[in-house]
């Protein structure tokens, strides 16, 4: 909760604190009637005040009494308010310069992924994305969502993906992809038909629950669909059916005590090993492994012989610990880096 908040919190307490004091003050110590001494006790912390003159029948201790719920009450007041227009102006203000910087991060973005959703599928994605250093946008409309997604240093609108200016916002017109992670067949294929008319060059991958949703969303412009529930379930299956076959593959899997993942980097005429061989591209790291090479003529060559030269336009395909992909990544891809294979 905001700072100034609890502080208008603790203030108002202190102004019931007064309220409760004064009222049971002059109707035990006065033998005022109850609504009497609310009435004095409302217009003492308002300001209205009675006369200029003190009536001579006001004893010493009701005027003692008076001047502390004057001062108490009044100073309790202006502080609670002045907390509570802080909290307000803090609040209002925080949220236009984040997303005025937002929009600016957005701005500078070129082939960037843009996610649509940030529940599980989504989180778990924004991780990977981030850790490969790949540059995305999250669209969510909830509040608590978004700030999740903030706590990580992610970019991020807290807005309807499913509207073209919030799409638009997001840069879909210099976006290379665009991931559906909602969970609404329905919002998915609608999304899908409104990217695919305001951007017909960005890739879609959209997320699909029902088996029967994934010909519409074919049908309506996606150009990979994903299902989160047929892949659980075959990967269930692989325990059941093909334990060893499952164990191996899980073994080389980044939740493995070994930390290994397969990668791709596509090499460009500027990468330092274009020009240079399989061995040499090896050697030059402790633990790392080229496991196939794509052709850009769409040749793929699985287990390339030491002496195979690498190419500008080849996607190498290595698995590696991620401290020896990330030091690839640098050595090898930079200052360029392009996703090329699904």
């Amino acid at each position: 909760m905001n700072e100034a908040l609890l502080r208008a919190r603790k203030g108002a307490f202190v102004v019931g604190c007064v309220f409760v004091w004064s009222i049971l003050s002059f109707h035990w110590l006065f033998k005022k009637p109850l609504l009497e001494s609310i009435y004095w006790t409302v217009i003492t912390i308002a300001g209205v005040g009675y006369s200029q003159s003190v009536d001579v029948e006001v004893p010493p201790m009701r005027q003692v009494i008076s001047i502390v719920v004057i001062l108490i009450g009044m100073v309790s007041v202006a502080y609670t308010l002045g907390m509570l227009i802080q909290a307000i102006v803090e609040g209002q203000l925080d949220k236009a310069l984040g997303e005025k910087r937002m929009r600016k991060e957005i701005e500078k973005l070129e082939d960037h992924v843009i996610v649509c959703g940030f529940g599980r599928i989504g989180q778990n994605l924004a991780h990977r994305l981030a850790r490969h250093r790949v540059p995305f946008v999250v669209i969510d409309p909830c509040p608590e969502t978004i700030a999740e997604a903030q706590k990580h240093g992610y970019i991020c609108l807290e807005a309807d993906a499913t509207e073209e200016n919030v799409l638009r916002a997001a840069g879909l017109d210099r976006a290379s992809t665009i991931v559906f992670g909602i969970q609404s067949d329905p919002d998915n294929v609608f999304l899908t038909l409104t990217v695919r008319n305001m951007n017909p060059d960005v890739k879609i991958v959209a997320r699909g629950e029902d088996p029967r949703t994934e010909k519409k969303l074919v049908q309506a412009g996606a150009d990979q669909v994903v299902m989160p529930a047929i892949i659980g379930a075959e990967r269930i299956a692989d325990v059941i059916v093909r334990p060893e076959a499952s164990d191996l593959l899980r073994s080389i899997g980044s939740e493995s005590g070994l930390n290994a993942d397969l990668e791709e980097f596509k090499f460009t005429a500027e990468s330092a090993y274009t020009g240079r061989t399989v061995r040499e591209a090896e050697e030059s790291f402790e633990q790392l492994m080229i496991v196939a090479v794509r052709r850009p003529d769409g040749e793929t060559v699985f287990n390339p012989k030491d002496d195979e030269v690498l190419t500008a336009g080849d996607i190498v395909i290595l698995m590696a610990t991620e401290a020896e992909i990330e030091k690839f990544y640098e050595t090898c891809v930079a200052p360029r880096r392009e996703a090329a294979l699904v």
